[in-house]
């Protein structure tokens, strides 16, 4: 890995995503999907991540319009990212910012998206 370069891991450490800029804020969802995977979401484009897999591949979970894929670990099950499908408007990656050690997530804003009702952030 690069010095310049972070990196989120699933539990077992089957999934590791490296990427090179630390989100300003991640977005916590409450949508029916988000709200029970617990996940914080940093958005990147996907060429600016590498995901990569050391035993076995993530498994996708697609549900709703099929704009987004959910890739949990097919060993621990950690939700580690989504994917943008050819049905989404731009291709975007979201990395699952609970896959981070606690205290260099500890200094990034949260922000709370309405995803259940109002599809609005709830604080700036």
């Amino acid at each position: 890995m690069h010095p310049s370069q972070h990196q989120i891991q699933c539990h077992c450490g089957n999934v590791s995503i490296t990427f090179e800029v630390w989100p300003e804020s991640v977005t916590s969802c409450n949508c029916s999907v988000c709200g029970r995977y617990a996940a914080l979401w940093g958005y990147y484009e996907p060429a600016s991540v590498s995901v990569k897999t050391k035993q076995q591949a993530t498994t996708a979970y697609r549900w709703g319009d099929g704009m987004i894929d959910f890739h949990h670990c097919s060993i621990c099950g950690c939700v580690t990212h989504y994917t943008s499908t050819d049905q989404a408007p731009k291709p975007k990656v979201a990395l699952n910012f609970r896959m981070a050690l606690s205290d260099a997530l500890s200094l990034t804003k949260v922000r709370y998206f309405d995803g259940a009702d109002s599809w609005q952030y709830l604080n700036k």
